[in-house]
């Protein structure tokens, strides 16, 4: 959602403010006789579809957000490209026989003011991610730990109740609630980030809205910050790993267009891009087009109670949602309105994602729906909807599709309009409006129906199901469901693996029988870079662009 990943569903971009970020360099000063030459410093240009509403380690939620998370701050440990948890701001740690005491010895590290990461940091971090006056999205990052949904929902009040604990300034103990082999892992994710509490508190309300209200313990600190231009990334010098970062200077453009981002790159404005579709077969073919899967699912999130009563008696309606499921054709729409290689998904969980034993999409295989339009099952589970609701096709009002303001966003909205209104009498009125406005509208629940995303924090199906248990960070549905969030509740305590898999697996097909979503297609991206980039890694968990030991020449 990636980490949450609400997603962006395209690359939007904003150009007034690229080239002057990307201009020509002044060239440099002559060395002195018989001095050697300095080395330039290493440039890295990429673009982001859109600005990040925060970058607040415990308040962020979006994926540019996220990614710039992993460089600006470090946690516990990183997460290498083959998923290999490493050391991070703690440089070893012990895990109890019974799996729930995690004892992390900390490094000798620095943030950007000099002063040293401490144990004290991590802690008021957690605690502050799950004070209910921080209202997170992702305080359910914390409910792993002993006491820490409890604190969040209110149920306890103290905090020094919750299980973690600076024992000294470099020992951080953390108890979980129950034995969680993905927990490791999950402390690579930005809601678990250190932040420091005299730092914080300074700031107030003002904390992470710009480059010199945050403070930096990870590889890069925000030297520049125009909001809706860009961003300017330099290396940090107080980093820990600092000799095994290359790349000293990142310059990311906001940009809202992918055929203008595509021309950055072909003008050398830009050292990787993500290919717009019609560019795709061209770089293929040439043997300059890359392909990953970066985790991100896609699909209909439905709003149960809509934005008034008529739309909510239908939206709230689980025969209607299905209807859409059946109305959809995901293969058409990937082939001919994405082009990069996606997959229709006919289920909700990723199928990259780890069972128990083997990838869950090869221990309980599933097609719930169709990769091709089913027009006479929309209509069936059409007709059922309506003699529940008892209402007639012609009383059926117009659903509100929210989606973002880009040109590609748009075609992307009119493809799934035509498709409900051809397979299923349908029709949808599209909503366009900034990726911010988005997200805040959703959040408020003042939406019908949006086409949303999810990108995995984790290697487990648990990063997916639980997005919509009563009361979840993410469930801006209206969708409250005791059967559903029961199952769920069990899976994350339960003691035997396989039984685990086997309820995360009834869970899945509950959820797409009775929940608020409908999955369209598993998101891949195609895209191409200069020739002396090597080292980016392209994830489908965590952080996507991971450039922290990248390099690159000229």
């Amino acid at each position: 959602m990636k980490r949450s990943l609400t997603l962006v569903l395209v690359m939007m971009l904003v150009l007034s403010l690229a080239l002057t970020a990307c201009g020509p360099k002044a060239p440099a000063e002559p060395a002195e006789p018989g001095e050697p030459a300095a080395a330039e410093p290493k440039l890295l240009r990429f673009a982001i579809g859109a600005e990040p509403p925060a970058l607040d380690q415990q308040i962020a939620t979006d994926t540019y957000a996220i990614m710039l998370g992993n460089h600006l701050y470090e946690g516990l440990v990183r997460v290498a490209d083959n998923g290999k948890v490493t050391p991070g701001m703690a440089e070893k740690w012990e895990i109890s026989e019974d799996g729930l005491t995690y004892t992390f010895h900390l490094r000798d590290a620095k943030w950007s003011d000099g002063k040293p990461v401490t144990a004290n940091d991590f802690e008021y971090a957690i605690k502050r991610l799950l004070n209910p006056a921080t209202a997170s999205e992702y305080a359910f990052q914390g409910y792993y730990i002993l006491n820490g949904e409890e604190y969040n929902t209110g149920k306890i009040t103290d905090p020094s109740q919750i299980g973690i604990k600076a024992l000294d300034e470099k020992t951080l103990e953390i108890k979980l609630k129950v034995p969680t082999g993905y927990f490791l892992a999950l402390t690579n994710f930005i809601s678990l980030f250190p932040v420091r509490q005299d730092f914080v508190e300074a700031q107030g309300t003002a904390y992470a809205a710009e480059a010199d209200k945050i403070l930096y313990n990870g590889p890069y600190i925000l030297k520049e910050w125009k909001h809706e231009e860009g961003l300017v990334l330099e290396k940090n010098p107080e980093y820990w790993n600092k000799d095994a970062v290359k790349i000293d200077k990142v310059e990311i453009a906001i940009v809202t267009d992918s055929n203008t981002a595509m021309s950055m790159y072909e003008a050398g404005d830009l050292d990787f891009v993500a290919l717009p579709k019609d560019r795709v077969e061209e770089f293929d073919k040439a043997g300059k087009a890359n392909f990953y899967y970066d985790g991100a699912e896609f699909y209909f999130q439905f709003n149960v109670k809509g934005r008034n009563k008529e739309v909510g008696k239908l939206t709230g309606n689980a025969n209607f949602r299905k209807a859409f499921g059946y109305a959809i054709d995901r293969q058409g729409y990937v082939d001919a309105v994405l082009k990069n290689g996606s997959d229709a998904a006919t289920r909700y969980v990723l199928p990259l994602l780890a069972g128990a034993n083997d990838l869950f999409a090869k221990e309980y295989p599933l097609e719930f729906y169709p990769k091709n339009a089913d027009p006479a099952k929309a209509k069936e589970y059409l007709d059922k909807a309506l003699a529940e609701l008892n209402m007639t096709v012609d009383q059926i009002p117009a659903i509100e599709f929210l989606t973002d303001d880009s040109d590609s966003a748009r075609i992307s909205a009119e493809a799934i309009q035509d498709m409900l209104a051809k397979n299923a009498g349908i029709k949808l009125d599209i909503k366009q409006v900034p990726f911010k406005q988005r997200l805040e509208l959703m959040n408020k629940k003042d939406y019908d129906l949006v086409f949303a995303g999810w990108g995995p924090d984790y290697d487990d199906p648990m990063t997916y199901l639980d997005l919509w248990v009563i009361g979840g960070g993410h469930n801006n549905t209206n969708w409250e469901d005791k059967t559903y969030t029961d199952l769920i509740n069990f899976c994350k305590s339960a003691p035997d693996v396989k039984e685990r898999a086997d309820k995360m697996f009834e869970a899945e097909k509950y959820l797409l029988e009775n929940g608020p979503i409908v999955p369209v297609y598993f998101r891949r991206r195609a895209w191409t870079h200069v020739d002396g980039l090597t080292g980016l890694i392209r994830n489908f968990i965590g952080s996507d662009p991971d450039f922290v030991f990248a390099d690159i020449t000229r």
